[in-house]
């Protein structure tokens, strides 16, 4: 994990999709972040107006996207919840879901097929 984080390049990217699409598809909408990691996508989700996220995380390394949440004053608009996305219960249908699905090198935890169950079970009609 700590690896794709310390790629300038790949996190500079997820941040600029998420930042220059704030007001479009952010603001006041749901957002369903699956393998959050230690939530920095979730954080800016968050930072970009979503009225609510749900990060989502199989591994220990979630543990830490409470502190991250906290560090960011979104303790009331994320959500983290630990298990994996087949798993889990959301209160509610997301309007967004944000994933680094690829891993990096493409395949190392690559979970399209997760991705695909979560937008047919949870991802509004209108959603993107």
């Amino acid at each position: 994990h700590v690896g794709m984080l310390q790629d300038d390049v790949r996190m500079g990217a997820y941040h600029d999709a998420i930042k220059f699409n704030a007001e479009r598809h952010f603001k006041g909408k749901v957002v369903l972040d699956i393998g959050s990691g230690t939530g920095p996508l979730a954080v800016w989700a968050a930072q970009a107006g979503a009225r609510r996220v749900y990060a989502v995380e199989a591994s220990n390394v979630g543990v830490h996207i409470e502190r991250m949440v906290q560090a960011h004053g979104f303790r009331d608009v994320v959500h983290v919840i630990q298990g994996r996305i087949e798993e889990v219960e959301l209160p509610e249908k997301v309007d967004v879901i944000l994933s680094e699905w690829m891993g990096y090198f493409l395949l190392r935890e690559s979970f399209v097929q997760s991705i695909v169950l979560a937008r047919d079970r949870w991802l509004k009609p209108t959603g993107v």
